[in-house]
Formats: C-alpha cells, structure tokens, sequence
C-alpha cells in the first residue's frame, strides 16, 4: 500500500481504471460498504516477504499480496524495475540478516535451484520473494531479473484448482499471491500465520463477491469458505 501511495503522488496524471468510480476504503481498497479493516490481523510471524510488483499491479483491488503483508509484519515492496533495481531492493537482498528464497514453479527453474521445502536451520530468517503481477508478468520478472538468478526457487505444489474466484486463470496450477502465501507459510512452519491468513483471505473474498454483482453465483461458495476458516 506504502508503493501504491508513493505512486500515486508522483503520477501526472489521474489514475483511472475499471471500477474507479466506485467509494472505496483507502485502507483495503473495497468498496466502503464492504470494508475488512475490522478483520484486519495482528501481523506477526518469523519470515519475511518481500513482493516485486509489475507496474499497475498495485493498484487492482483485486491484488491480494497486500493481505500478506497483514500477517507477515516484516515486509517489502519495490516496483519491479528490468534494467535499473532500486539500490535499497538490492541491499535488501545482500543483508546477511535474510535468507532470500523466490517463490515460484520449478518448471521454469534450473534442477539446482529447485528446493520442495524451505531450509529452517540456516541461522537467518527466511525472505520469500513474490513476483506480483499476471502470470505473464510474473515471468517476464523471473527470467529478466539476474540479481535473484542464485537465489533458491521453492516451488509449491498445490493440488486443487484455485478458490481465488476474482479474476479467471489461463491455467489450473495458478493460484492468487494469497493462496501461494498461505502454503508457503505453512511450509515455513508458521501454522498460526498460515491459518490467520486463509481466514482472512476468505473474509476479503466474500466482501469482494458481495460488491460484484455478476460474481453472485460464486458468493456462496465464498461464504462457506469463511466459515470452515473460522
């Protein structure tokens, strides 16, 4: 949200896009009368993230990533840049306090990179990095972005169909940033987070559905799915 507001200000012009006519929280970015600031978590957790954002990714009120950054209290955000990256991103990456690890499918890794489950005993805490934007996007930023080319690829595995249920995927494997944060965290052995984070993310879910009115046949799914979260 920290990136959204920074570029926002230094926009020339007005930022328009589908849905921008509608009164929106500038907390969670939902329409006012389905606001989940209430059910916003305490963050916490021992890991890091860290998000790459493709330009414009920010500002879709659909973005989920931003409901990582709600559970997981150590979190960064920089725009992904392809030929100049932000010195602070690349210091981020070089603090021996941090053991970085991107997130993504290991079809599209070299073998050595691949790992299944994130090392707990390397004395630092875990950064996993998400490349944020469409599937496209996400691409474009993991093979155009050789300072995270010695990093470690963790690739989750996630054998269900996505409940995502806001914007189609072209593929069944391809999950919201959410989602994938909700295994990962699980994999890192952070269970409270991982639960705080499905729950909430069924909240905003719900919320979203009940402001859209050609996504009412997936609202009761969407309920159900709150409720089993709880």
């Amino acid at each position: 949200m920290s990136l959204r507001l920074d570029e926002l200000s230094r926009a020339e012009r007005p930022f328009h896009a589908r849905g921008s006519k509608v009164v929106r929280c500038d907390a969670c970015l939902l329409p006012t009368q389905n606001c989940i600031c209430e059910f916003k978590p305490e963050a916490g957790t021992d890991v890091a993230v860290l998000f790459l954002m493709y330009k414009g990714e920010y500002y879709k009120p659909t973005n989920t990533g931003r409901l990582i950054a709600d559970v997981v209290k150590d979190n960064h955000a920089f725009l992904w840049k392809r030929t100049e990256p932000e010195e602070a991103l690349l210091a981020l990456l070089r603090n021996e306090k941090y053991f970085p690890i991107v997130v993504f499918p290991h079809e599209y890794a070299a073998a050595e990179r691949c790992i299944d489950t994130p090392p707990l005993n390397t004395g630092k805490k875990l950064l996993f990095i998400f490349l944020d934007g469409t599937w496209r996007e996400a691409k474009k930023m993991f093979v155009k972005s050789p300072y995270l080319h010695d990093f470690p690829v963790l690739g989750v595995s996630m054998d269900v169909a996505s409940d995502y249920l806001l914007r189609e995927s072209t593929h069944d494997f391809q999950h919201c940033t959410a989602e994938v944060g909700i295994s990962v965290l699980d994999l890192a052995e952070q269970k409270q987070g991982a639960q705080t984070l499905a729950h909430y993310f069924s909240v905003f879910r719900r919320e979203y559905l009940k402001g859209k009115p050609h996504l009412q046949h997936k609202l009761a799914f969407a309920e159900s799915q709150v409720k089993s979260n709880i």
